[in-house]
């Protein structure tokens, strides 16, 4: 049956340049679009969306929802792989990545991603096999971190991907599902301490902070930022999408009573 699923497969591409490439050098493996295939899990009532909203959408407090597009089904058998890439945007309001991992035997295809010079494992393989019942691994991720599939070295790898894409909901969301970052409370009294400095930057000033993860700009929807409103409208948005640990320093600069802004 996992033979038959791999031969009904098209072969998967990958973006270079806003165009879908093949090149079995880079990425070697089998793909069916949402279109093709249909699932019966019920994503949004699994429950499985509140925690992952938890844990990416920190330092953005019950504001932000996350609405998960079904993308496609991957098939990795003996020898395939995927080099390491980032996923590309399909919309500013895209900002990352849901993979599931179907409990097929194989082994290899371990996920490795990078970013900001940390690396981070997903042995999907030993996952499944180590549990006596059926289940889904899965793993989500930010758009711009870095990530490959290692190579498959028996067996069939099985995934299902949905984007995800910032949602903003009408409705206020429980706080118990929100996660707080541990430095968060340490970063905000470090910076208040500094505030409350006299000396520190005592005929006012400013201060500038790096950000950590990318952002899409939609360059043609907006004719190319030639206008001031026009950008001002386009960091307006990204400001709302912010990830990690760049939406809790604007969170923290916002309740420091800071004028904050993106540039």
């Amino acid at each position: 049956q996992m033979r038959q699923l791999a031969e009904a497969c098209d072969v998967a591409t990958f973006g270079v340049n806003n165009q879908d490439v093949h090149d079995e050098s880079y990425r070697k493996a089998g793909k069916l679009d949402s279109t093709n295939f249909a699932l019966k899990l019920d994503l949004a009532g699994s429950g499985l969306l509140d925690v992952i909203r938890g844990d990416l959408l920190e330092g953005h407090g019950e504001t932000k929802s996350i609405r998960a597009e079904l993308y496609k089904l991957n098939v990795y058998g003996k020898d395939s792989f995927f080099k390491s890439h980032k996923d590309t945007p399909r919309s500013g309001s895209m900002f990352g990545s849901l993979v599931l991992v179907y409990p097929t035997a194989h082994q290899g295809g371990t996920l490795v991603l990078r970013h900001n010079n940390k690396e981070w494992t997903f042995d999907s393989a030993r996952m499944v096999s180590a549990e006596q019942d059926p289940c889904v691994a899965y793993i989500a991720f930010y758009s711009d971190v870095d990530h490959e599939v290692t190579l498959v070295t028996s067996g069939y790898r099985v995934t299902v991907t949905y984007n995800l894409y910032f949602f903003e909901d009408p409705a206020p969301l429980p706080s118990t599902i929100i996660s707080h970052d541990a430095g968060e409370e340490s970063l905000q009294a470090t910076l208040r301490r500094l505030l409350d400095d006299v000396s520190f930057l005592p005929g006012g000033g400013y201060l500038g902070f790096g950000l950590i993860h990318q952002y899409p700009i939609d360059l043609e929807h907006i004719g190319w930022l030639r206008k001031e409103e026009e950008k001002l409208a386009a960091m307006r948005a990204i400001e709302g999408r912010l990830k990690g640990s760049d939406a809790i320093l604007m969170k923290i600069c916002k309740q420091l009573s800071l004028s904050v802004s993106l540039k």
